[in-house]
């Protein structure tokens, strides 16, 4: 018997009017340009071709609802789009890796959702993803339900992770956000007063800079880095709650304006991560993230795998070792073993070298600028940055799971499972191949799914190779007494 063909269905009715005012609010800073700018009876065709764009962007938004059709069927899903040239895009059910849903207040406003169906792959290309914009919010959660596979809404409460906490946006200024607040606060202010030449105004900064105290400049920086990172952590984490899925995945849930809701699919998650920015580590805080392959970053600057925001340390390493179902002293709080010692002496070469060549050439110099103090502060930020180096660097074999940690600036501790191991790649410098050291990288996927543990002893290496993928083809030996050549076998 065979299984019958569902019919086509049209997205939501209500999209005829959140597309064109999408679609128009756009062009709202190119329609206040005409205005102004055509007032004389010369410029007249300037309001109209205005008034036409307006018009065709209004009957391009109303002809979606028109040519948009969809169909779930039992081993795929189907989307036609298009007007002038007709698009049928096909994604096969057993393909689809992920099923997120976004909602812009436009959306939020009239009961919609915008439904994105992934594949999983990384280099994009027309079978990448799948995108019906928009439908009726109930609507898209259970089609997201039914494309992974989970159990309808409502049915049973899944098992909640984490939920925000509002003491969590202290870490806030400590992140990248908070200087890219910076920059584009002042940088509008400075392109908007240039751009309608407030010259009076700028004369009057000009005359008063040089006698403004410095602090006063340093703190009007700093509330716009803090209560800047504010607002952008609040729109991006309000309402912020991770459950997991019936497969084992996670699903995010977050955003104050445009609500999204992020699904990972369970067999999709490679392990999870841990970052510790300077900044952020100075402040006691992490970012849990979550190792995914095949899902690629949506433009907005967050990492694709983030399952939190910036958070007290001990809450992301709870929340990463949440995320693989393990303790956390089998997870991101593992005891690491150390590196050989020519390891660290690497670690403290890369990190005074540099620095003692810029001190070498300031002493040099007939009129040192301030030697006393550059030259001092210099060799005092190499050493704690060696320091922090030959701390941050080490690793760890458990039962299930490799575990790797790295970096001064930005220190990570990645978990892998061994499960989601899929290859290896040996490398080696030049300087590491005269002290018998290699980087080993546990491959986990095709493209970026790529981790590393660094300066390890080539036996050592080759040993982590076995005992986490036994029998995987012996790929590489050492050859020439520990001279570190690597050769196929």
């Amino acid at each position: 018997m065979s299984t019958p063909v569902p019919d086509w269905q049209r997205l939501d009715r209500r999209m005829l009017v959140v597309h064109p005012v999408v679609d128009l609010a756009k062009l709202v800073p190119v329609l206040l340009v005409i205005a102004i700018t055509g007032g004389s009876a010369d410029d007249r065709w300037r309001l109209w071709g205005g008034l036409l764009l307006a018009a065709a962007v209004l009957a391009f938004g109303i002809s979606r609802w028109f040519t948009t059709t969809y169909r779930i069927g039992a081993d795929r899903v189907e989307l036609r789009t298009g007007l002038l040239r007709r698009h049928h895009h096909a994604v096969h059910r057993d393909r689809i890796r992920t099923a997120d849903l976004t909602a812009n207040p436009a959306h939020r406003l009239f009961g919609l959702a915008v439904v994105r169906v992934g594949t999983g792959r990384r280099e994009g290309g027309d079978d990448a993803e799948l995108t019906l914009d928009a439908v009726g919010r109930g609507e898209a959660e259970r089609l997201r339900a039914l494309l992974l596979g989970e159990a309808a809404p409502g049915t049973a409460e899944a098992p909640l992770l984490a939920r925000l906490r509002w003491s969590w946006v202290r870490f806030a200024p400590l992140t990248f956000s908070a200087i890219a607040v910076v920059g584009a606060v002042w940088f509008g202010l400075l392109r908007l007063a240039e751009e309608f030449s407030f010259r009076p105004g700028r004369q009057v900064l000009e005359e008063t800079a040089g006698r403004a105290p410095i602090w006063l400049g340093a703190a009007a920086l700093v509330v716009t880095a803090v209560l800047g990172a504010a607002v952008v952590f609040v729109e991006g984490w309000w309402g912020y709650r991770l459950t997991r899925a019936d497969d084992g995945g996670l699903v995010v849930r977050r955003g104050l304006l445009t609500r999204r809701t992020l699904s990972l699919e369970g067999r999709r998650v490679r392990g999870v991560e841990v970052d510790e920015p300077l900044l952020l580590r100075l402040g006691r805080g992490a970012r849990p993230l979550a190792l995914t392959t095949g899902l690629h970053s949506d433009g907005s600057g967050e990492h694709v795998g983030a399952v939190g925001p910036a958070m007290p340390r001990r809450e992301a390493h709870r929340l990463a070792a949440g995320v693989l179902g393990v303790p956390e002293d089998d997870a991101t709080r593992t005891p690491l073993e150390r590196h050989p010692r020519a390891a660290i002496v690497r670690r403290w070469t890369r990190a005074l070298g540099p620095t003692l060549v810029v001190a070498a050439v300031l002493l040099a110099l007939p009129q040192a600028p301030a030697d006393g103090i550059v030259v001092p502060l210099l060799l005092l930020g190499a050493t704690l940055l060696g320091l922090d180096r030959v701390r941050s660097l080490g690793h760890a074999l458990t039962r299930d799971h490799l575990v790797a940690r790295q970096g001064a600036w930005v220190r990570r501790t990645v978990v892998l499972r061994r499960a989601g191991v899929i290859g290896w790649r040996l490398t080696q410098t030049i300087t590491q191949r005269r002290t018998g050291l290699v980087t080993l990288h546990a491959v986990t996927a095709a493209g970026r799914g790529r981790y590393e543990v660094l300066d390890v002893d080539a036996a050592r290496a080759l040993d982590l190779v076995d005992d986490v993928t036994p029998g995987l083809l012996a790929p590489f030996v050492i050859d020439g007494g520990g001279a570190g050549r690597l050769a196929r076998r």
